[in-house]
């Protein structure tokens, strides 16, 4: 279910976020719920444009079918949020944590997620392009099936994610911290495989 082209306004005067409260299908555009504190809050199906969250802790927020836009998300604390099938568009992300998240299938365009944590996340199919994950942790994710097109995964630690069928050709990697073991199923471009050879020791000579 993806927010329609035309959704009703979310109410008038809303400032406080509840815990348990839950809005479906609605539009949200221009509030600010920064530094607040709640349980399971829900957001389904919803449109967040311009909505600032930044240091905000929502443990397990679900924001299942929504899309966010040019929303500040810098450092909250989404632990085990369920963002499947969620797109955001031109967010601010920088060190939001979203440890043990869900998010498969989820697309991420024009983000600044630098220092942002995806540990332990479930990331399948997941579609980054031209964002900013630059110190990035994505330690123990499952990234099976995900692609980074125009991503910077500059000093970004990948080790123990599960990377068979990932897609990281047109990404920056210079710095990327990412065992041997992890590489399986990985595609790369020939230049990113030369890289990654010489991290492992390798020498490639013509």
């Amino acid at each position: 279910m993806r927010p329609a082209l035309h959704l009703p306004p979310a109410p008038q005067g809303l400032t406080q976020l509840g815990t348990e409260e839950k809005f479906e299908r609605l539009a949200f555009e221009g509030q600010s719920f920064e530094g607040q504190a709640a349980d399971l809050v829900s957001f389904l199906g919803c449109r967040l444009t311009r909505v600032g969250l930044a240091n905000t802790r929502l443990p397990k927020v679900d924001f299942t079918d929504s899309t966010l836009d040019a929303c500040d998300l810098a450092n909250a604390a989404w632990e085990k949020a369920h963002l499947g099938g969620v797109r955001l568009e031109g967010c601010r992300m920088v060190g939001l944590d979203l440890s043990r998240a869900y998010l498969k299938g989820c697309a991420l365009e024009g983000c600044n997620a630098s220092f942002a944590q995806f540990r332990d996340a479930g990331l399948r199919e997941a579609r980054f392009k031209d964002c900013n994950l630059r110190g990035a942790s994505f330690q123990g994710a499952d990234l099976k099936g995900a692609s980074f097109a125009g991503c910077d995964l500059g000093e970004c630690q990948m080790s123990f994610a599960r990377l068979a069928g990932a897609d990281f050709r047109g990404a920056e990697l210079k710095g990327l911290r990412i065992r041997i073991e992890d590489l399986k199923g990985l595609i790369v471009d020939p230049a990113q495989a030369a890289y990654l050879a010489g991290l492992m020791g390798l020498r490639i000579l013509a």
